[in-house]
């Protein structure tokens, strides 16, 4: 049951693994278990999420239920045009894995279709990013509790 949690509070939005690791370590989870119960948890999303933004991405942005959530996903990657610009796909890498909120693999799915990177391609770069954010909360996680998870 364990396992279950994290993988469905990783998939969620805003709380991703940056969430998920920490519970499943804080749940009795070994270190690798909850890292790729998280890690699976957060990029199990990915590809419905990037099919979804494609098929209906008028409709969500324009639906009064959905469009909050998309309009502040959206700011937040357009904050962020200069260095997409600049950088292109590793942008958007970069953009995942600095583990920081409302960097993870949701608002990268809509960066991914703002700036119009493949839907492969983009699963590759964002769940590279969600591995690279994962092992930087993991070392977040080892300095906090003092290197003492066992």
């Amino acid at each position: 049951m364990e396992y279950l949690k994290v993988f469905v509070m990783s998939a969620l939005p805003v709380v991703e693994l940056r969430g998920g690791l920490p519970l499943g370590i804080s749940l009795g989870l070994a270190e690798w278990e909850a890292f790729l119960c998280s890690y699976l948890g957060n990029i199990a999303i990915i590809p419905p999420l990037l099919w979804l933004l494609e098929r209906l991405e008028d409709l969500i942005a324009k639906n009064r239920v959905t469009a909050p959530f998309y309009q502040m996903m959206l700011r937040k990657a357009i904050k962020n045009k200069k260095l997409f610009a600049r950088y292109g796909k590793y942008a958007l890498f970069l953009f995942v894995a600095v583990p920081l909120p409302s960097t993870g693999a949701w608002t990268a799915c809509v960066a991914a279709r703002f700036f119009r990177i493949p839907s492969r391609q983009a699963f590759v770069i964002i769940s590279l990013g969600v591995l690279a954010a994962g092992f930087i909360m993991l070392a977040m996680t080892w300095f906090i509790t003092g290197f003492s998870l066992g």
